[in-house]
């Protein structure tokens, strides 16, 4: 069964800001009363955080099941489908921001924050973070002189504190940029299916200094991890679109559908078809 996927492209459909590249809000829900459809699975064509200060339930990303309570911190990318599932009241905060906020575009890459896309924040970060995202709310609000530099400024700095949140090797900027550089090649390629000595070349670095980076980052080798990446590209084509199996190995570079089938029965324990029929 295919599941369709929303699109929103407005960051605040109320009253954007005249940039339109920031948005902030304090956000509330309740649990949808026993036996209302759920709400379908979204993605943005911009970056969004989502901090929780009370919650209980999960946030679906990509496939992944992440807790949603209070510090709960989601960060997602213009690709990620998500989709919040309340089981109780929910409050936090709601992020959201275009690289064109950044007026130094080097800033971004020294950032590992959306290599991840989920942390679970304890004090005194909580309460630092939560301060910071009240500022931003505040300014945001405001009609002040600088009100955009302002805003910049404090962005700024709360990505800063939550990239130190981040184990201490994410932290190192060799290993960041690489890291950094190997997701955007692997986004550039469609996920398709390819080695890591593929990537290696295209980053112009020894494969052993790749395979160390992603080693670092994710505790995975290099190829698992490439794997990876592909597998949630092949759900997303599988769950959201209407391609069959030929066309999908051949948008992953596979070559024939027999063989993708294989890889992906290999990766996940099911069927392509399988997978399909099951994932509503």
């Amino acid at each position: 069964m295919i599941t369709e996927v929303k699109i929103f492209y407005d960051m605040d459909p109320n009253s954007p800001n005249e940039e339109k590249n920031f948005f902030i809000g304090k956000i509330k829900h309740t649990a949808l009363p026993e036996g209302t459809p759920p709400p379908l699975p979204h993605r943005h064509p911009f970056y969004e955080i989502i901090f929780v200060t009370k919650g209980e339930g999960i946030m679906r990303i990509d496939f992944v099941d992440r807790p949603m309570q209070q510090g709960s911190l989601y960060l997602m990318l213009p690709s990620q489908i998500h989709l919040p599932i309340y089981t109780g009241e929910f409050q936090g905060f709601l992020l959201r921001f275009d690289l064109s906020i950044f007026a130094d575009k080097a800033f971004m890459e020294n950032l590992s924050i959306f290599n991840f896309d989920y942390l679970s924040v304890e004090e005194p970060a909580y309460s630092s973070l939560e301060n910071l995202l009240l500022s931003l709310y505040d300014e945001f609000m405001t009609h002040q002189a600088l009100k955009q530099c302002t805003i910049n400024n404090l962005l700024k700095l709360f990505l800063i504190q939550v990239q130190r949140l981040l184990p201490e090797v994410v932290n190192e900027t060799v290993q960041t940029t690489l890291f950094g550089a190997l997701n955007t090649l692997l986004e550039e390629n469609n996920y398709k299916i390819n080695t890591p000595i593929y990537y290696a070349k295209k980053l112009k670095i020894p494969i052993k200094s790749l395979n160390l980076v992603v080693k670092e980052y994710t505790g995975i080798p290099c190829g698992e991890y490439v794997r990876s990446k592909t597998i949630i590209e092949a759900k997303r084509l599988l769950c959201y679109t209407n391609m069959n199996s030929n066309e999908i190995a051949t948008t992953l570079g596979f070559e024939d559908a027999a063989y993708f089938s294989r890889f992906f029965k290999r990766e996940t324990g099911f069927s392509p078809i399988h997978f399909r029929k099951n994932s509503a």
